[in-house]
């Protein structure tokens, strides 16, 4: 009994743990927030109300821990009162000495220190079984994203591999462009949904040719950024399928895929670590390659401005660069891998004027014969693609050219005139 008690209360101090420490890096993460807004003494009461509940569990943990000890010591305690009891009418009658009494009365408290040792174990191995209850409880969470079987693979992948071997084969960076027939896009009577029945897009259906550039335009919400996360299989469609240079993406290695494209989000991750680290993000690049994928992003005179340059120290997130600086390394990062699929994901959002003149630049070059998906609230920075897609609540509602959508008087020339509007 008290086992099973001191296993649960032990499992729900470990939760009320996880929550302390949940908090408390929130909490140290979002300090300026909390400074800013004054948040202090809000902050402090939440943490003390959830380190209480912490303490309160910990606190049962030690109950049922200590009735444990208690229960073994009454236990030891009634067994030498029966020996004494006894082993004493036992003297009374003649029927016992007082020197075996003695021995049976040591060979009793013999008896209950293994006992007692295993009682003092007793915590740490339930922690232990608590801890591998919490492991074994993510380790059986199933696996929703499979790579298809190795036959499955052969017969379905077609050339997709060899295209990009061939792709990654060259000597030297930049020397192969991504070839004309590469790069097609095609979203087939595409459904998704986060959760059951509470589709976030409808009925998509499209086709980006191999080297065209393609803007996602909508309201927020609309679902664009759904899409991305489609496309690089980080979700499965609920219906419908999506396939890549003629092959569903179901049938591709999640690895081949997505070295098959270049993924360039708003907020650009860093790592602690060098620059140079952050890059090549753990592959095997040469510091030539490192260096001309700099250069053709425009940011090697950055890097080489920094105090160690390609070995400078980034910290935690990168605290010790700017917005700017980050993306910037993102767009070295998305570069150095030659892709044939490019995505922008607001990919400009956080750079000065300066600097997206710069990426700009870099961009242009690397759009080349590159199949591009470009998603922007800035209208005005899209006006140069072939197509826009224009999204409202998951569905695609106009598709066209900057000057067509404006023709048409829609969804996307309203957008575009109040942004007009507000500059």
């Amino acid at each position: 009994y008290f086992q099973q008690q001191f296993r649960k209360a032990n499992y729900k101090a470990r939760e009320e743990l996880s929550s302390l420490n949940s908090m408390l890096q929130e909490n140290i993460t979002g300090i300026n927030i909390v400074q800013l807004f004054r948040r202090e003494q809000l902050n402090a009461e939440m943490f003390r109300a959830v380190n209480q509940r912490y303490i309160t569990e910990v606190d049962n943990t030690i109950f049922h821990d200590s009735a444990v000890s208690a229960t073994l010591e009454w236990i030891a305690l009634v067994a030498i009162a029966a020996v004494l009891w006894l082993g004493g009418l036992f003297i009374l009658q003649d029927r016992l000495s007082f020197g075996v009494l003695s021995a049976f009365i040591l060979y009793a408290q013999r008896l209950f220190n293994p006992l007692r040792q295993f009682a003092e174990k007793f915590t740490m191995f339930q922690a232990g079984f608590t801890a591998l209850e919490r492991v074994s409880d993510i380790m059986n969470e199933p696996i929703e994203i499979r790579d298809p079987e190795r036959e499955d693979r052969k017969e379905n992948t077609g050339n997709f591999s060899e295209n990009l071997a061939t792709s990654f084969s060259s000597p030297t960076l930049y020397s192969l462009l991504p070839t004309p027939q590469s790069g097609e896009i095609r979203f087939e009577d595409v459904w998704f949904a986060y959760k059951d029945d509470d589709y976030v897009l409808k009925e998509l259906d499209f086709t980006i040719r191999p080297g065209e550039k393609v803007a996602l335009v909508g309201p927020t919400g609309a679902g664009k950024s759904s899409i991305i996360r489609l496309l690089c299989r980080l979700y499965e469609p609920t219906q419908g399928r999506i396939l890549v240079d003629g092959i569903d993406i179901r049938n591709l290695p999640q690895a081949e895929l997505r070295r098959y494209m270049g993924v360039i989000l708003q907020d650009g991750f860093l790592f602690a670590g060098d620059v140079k680290s952050n890059i090549t993000l753990g592959e095997s690049y040469s510091i030539e390659e490192i260096k001309s994928a700099a250069k053709a992003t425009n940011i090697g005179s950055f890097i080489e401005q920094l105090p160690q340059g390609y070995d400078t120290q980034l910290r935690e997130r990168g605290t010790n660069l700017s917005g700017g600086q980050k993306q910037l390394l993102a767009f070295a990062r998305a570069a150095i891998r030659n892709p044939e699929i490019l995505v922008l994901d607001e990919a400009t959002a956080s750079l000065d004027v300066g600097t997206e003149a710069l990426i700009q630049q870099a961009l242009d070059r690397l759009l080349v014969q590159r199949t591009a998906i470009i998603i922007a609230h800035r209208l005005s920075t899209i006006r140069n693609v072939d197509r826009i897609l224009v999204l409202k609540r998951g569905e695609l509602v106009e598709s066209g050219s900057h000057e067509e959508l404006l023709q048409q008087n829609g969804l996307y020339a309203a957008l575009y005139k109040l942004q007009m509007l507000g500059s």
